[in-house]
């Protein structure tokens, strides 16, 4: 889900495990530099894979980093990449202290310093991603995965400053899915919390890179559509709703289907108004489309 989960996991579940995972990356690494520093100070062999050239792939850390089903769009997040190099590099300086102290040389202090600063350079970078996927979880709505009021609030506030800089327009809409209520009763909350998700991500999938979708409550929620005028938002989220009221979710225990559909509010902002205004105004919209018939995209221009 490229606009969840800061563009690199795709649920809040796999953030938590990817938390996880990295607790334990560290707790190997700390072990793996015990066996080091036991070969080099107390005389004990070192694990033969650390002699190899290709120690960073063989280690834990390494067999879990390189395996390639793992979170596959973390592999794009710069973060990751740098804690790859360092690992390699940390690996490399330590086979050549293994090597100098297996050929009877002394290991000049520049040498050991150097593996060392990579080795807690190693860690720190595996905390700042930690750091960077908390941050995540903590802006991200649990069960849907889009970004929930409080970043909401973080974005339109600073859309309201480009604006004001740039003087491009941004729209924001308010959506909700119809007859929700009817999914509960009739299926449970399970699977109305299942079509919540999928709606979110289809919804997500179909957006542009730099529009956002927030988690309003329940099932409303509030789309930002940067540098766009109100026409043109009319015409994505119309084709949003199209799509989304002829797409059918398939349910978890495979006996049956739900459809859906949903309601557009949408309205522009502009830097004489609050947020809270434009969000009124939206919510109008979205009261008029549901009046008037549910399924549909509705307009609040500025005087109506």
């Amino acid at each position: 889900m490229k606009k969840m989960i800061d563009q690199h996991l795709s649920t809040p579940q796999d953030a938590m495990q990817m938390l996880r995972d990295l607790d334990t990356g560290i707790m190997n690494h700390m072990t793996w530099m015990k066996t080091l520093h036991r070969a080099l100070i107390c005389e004990e062999k070192p694990e033969p894979f650390d002699l190899s050239e290709e120690a960073h792939c063989h280690c834990k850390f390494g067999r879990w980093y390189y395996q390639g089903n793992n979170y596959p769009a973390l592999r794009e997040n710069p973060v990751f990449l740098k804690i790859g190099a360092l690992h390699k590099m940390m690996h490399d300086d330590a086979r050549a202290l293994l090597q100098a102290k297996a050929a009877g040389n002394e290991i000049g202090l520049a040498e050991y310093d150097k593996f060392m600063d990579g080795a807690i350079s190693f860690k720190w970078e595996v905390r700042c991603l930690q750091f960077e996927i908390v941050n995540t979880i903590c802006t991200t709505d649990y069960l849907t995965g889009a970004w929930n009021r409080q970043s909401m609030m973080s974005k339109l506030t600073a859309e309201m400053e480009r604006m004001t800089r740039s003087g491009q327009p941004c729209c924001i809409c308010m959506m909700d899915i119809d007859h929700f209520k009817e999914v509960n009763d009739n299926h449970g909350h399970s699977v109305g919390d299942q079509v919540l998700q999928e709606s979110v991500q289809f919804i997500a999938d179909r957006l542009r890179k730099y529009d956002s979708i927030f988690r309003y409550g329940g099932e409303e929620f509030l789309i930002c559509l940067p540098e766009t005028q109100l026409d043109e938002a009319e015409l994505i989220l119309n084709r949003i709703r199209t799509e989304l009221s002829e797409h059918t979710i398939p349910l978890q225990s495979g006996n049956s289907t739900v459809s859906i559909a949903a309601s557009f509010g949408v309205a522009i902002m502009t830097t004489e108004m609050s947020i809270q205004d434009a969000i009124n105004m939206a919510d109008h919209a979205l009261l008029c489309a549901k009046a008037t018939g549910r399924n549909r995209v509705c307009l609040w221009r500025i005087g109506d």
